[in-house]
């Protein structure tokens, strides 16, 4: 999936004495999302407008690596804005040009290719004129991007935001390129999480999702004790009156406070959570070099049915690892099966160049990894259904983000409840952007909760 960043502007000039325009396609993670709009952030300061892939001036693309095919895919838009807007400036950044700077060095028409730390140069390159030369110039072939760099500037207009509070990944799973990508583990310090918190709280923001690339390790290079868990405990303490949504986590760092937070009605911190599994077989967690087992899996599961339904569970998985046979496959199937988990997202292995799993024999054929991609999404289908018909006839706290014209006969705004379902709500006239409503689940569309609005 690729996303636009808008743009507004007051003083940059072209050589007709109009507003530079720049465009900035973006791929991969939530960190490049948050990433992007620092990057507008710093153009839009330097004066550039907002312009659309067909005719701006500038063209950025913010790249993902973490499989072959987010590598394809970046290379692909930077391929379409060539032929969609043969007269632009085009830029590549990010973990496409860390993972394959010699591939990058052969994309035509490119002026400049930015590492992850690069990204911090990027609009000041933009505002030079351009370079003539036969191929990409790269730029910062390093992943330690400060943590503190890039940070959005505040989007009026918007009721959830994304909140960098840290970077980077010490894990080295076998099957992993990220760590290579990003670098280590960085943490925004405590003061500075409140601090932006406090901004964005000023700014009108009702909800703030807190990510990383390893959230979970958030606090380890700050020493004294700090932790995600001390963390939430501050934003809890300081902001009752705002909604914090977690980033992905791993089941050995949620912590007996974390479950607590997450079953404690009408708190800050919303009943979702997002797990970074990968596999339900103890021989393939093994192999990949995860730091659990499947025992823990299943425990972490108990703890959180403790709190009822409420709670929404998603999960990443790894199919067609080298080690996944057919026996290894049917435990995480059987595991999903058993589960509280209501969707899933699944991506068939794909073998990085530069990790430990890339030079082992790959046993599993691409017709059978598809196979049980599809087996596996399948059932994660099954589950969300059940999970979303179970909604119906339950009160949800929905934080209205947009209205809808046509939807209704009158109109309808769309919204997330605490636990992360899109909810449908009707305009009675009354309500707006930005207010949290009460409202009656009142069926499952597919895609959507249909409700109706109750009275507060």
């Amino acid at each position: 999936m690729v996303s636009r960043v808008q743009m507004s502007a007051e003083n940059s000039r072209n050589g007709k004495g109009e507003m530079s325009s720049v465009a900035i396609e973006t791929l991969g993670c939530k960190l490049n999302h948050y990433e992007s709009l620092g990057i507008e952030a710093a153009l839009r300061r330097r004066g550039f407008v907002s312009g659309k892939l067909k005719d701006a001036e500038v063209v950025i693309v913010n790249s993902c690596a973490v499989t072959a095919e987010a590598v394809r895919q970046s290379f692909q838009v930077v391929r379409r804005a060539r032929r969609r807007n043969p007269a632009a400036r085009v830029f590549l950044a990010g973990c496409a040009v860390m993972a394959e700077p010699d591939r990058c060095l052969e994309l035509d028409g490119v002026e400049a290719c930015f590492g992850n730390r690069g990204k911090a140069e990027l609009a000041e390159w933009v505002g030079k004129p351009a370079e003539a030369s036969k191929h990409p110039v790269l730029v910062q072939l390093s992943g330690e991007l400060p943590i503190g760099t890039l940070r959005a500037d505040i989007e009026r207009g918007r009721q959830r935001v994304e909140l960098k509070v840290q970077d980077g990944c010490n894990s080295f799973c076998r099957y992993c390129i990220i760590p290579y990508l990003r670098g280590r583990c960085r943490s925004l310090p405590q003061e500075e999480v409140l601090g932006e918190c406090r901004k964005l709280a000023a700014a009108g923001f009702r909800e703030i999702v807190l990510t990383g690339i390893h959230l979970g390790r958030y606090g380890d290079d700050l020493g004294a004790g700090e932790s995600l868990t001390g963390l939430l405990r501050k934003l809890v303490e300081r902001f009752p009156q705002l909604r914090f949504r977690l980033g992905s986590l791993q089941p050995h760092e949620i912590t007996p406070e974390i479950i607590e937070l997450l079953q404690t009605p009408d708190n800050p911190v919303c009943e979702h959570l997002h797990l970074s599994l990968q596999a339900g077989s103890d021989r393939v967690l093994s192999a990949m070099g995860r730091p659990y087992r499947k025992a823990a899996i299943e425990s972490l599961f108990r703890r959180l049915a403790q709190g009822g339904e409420s709670i929404r569970l998603g999960a990443d998985f790894i199919v067609g690892f080298p080690a996944e046979d057919e026996a290894a496959f049917h435990e995480t199937l059987e595991l999903v099966a058993d589960s509280g988990l209501s969707y899933l997202h699944v991506f068939p292995y794909s073998p990085r160049v530069g990790t430990v799993a890339a030079s082992w024999p790959d046993r599993v054929p691409g017709t059978l990894k598809k196979a049980r991609a599809g087996r596996l999404t399948e059932l994660g289908e099954k589950k969300r259904k059940l999970f979303c018909d179970g909604q119906v006839g339950k009160r949800l706290s929905v934080l209205l983000e947009k209205r809808l014209e046509n939807e209704m006969e009158d109109g309808a705004w769309i919204g997330h409840s605490r636990n992360y379902l899109p909810v449908l709500v009707p305009d009675d006239g009354k309500i707006g952007a930005g207010e949290v409503v009460t409202v009656e689940a009142v069926s499952w569309d597919g895609r959507r909760i249909l409700s109706r609005l109750l009275l507060s």
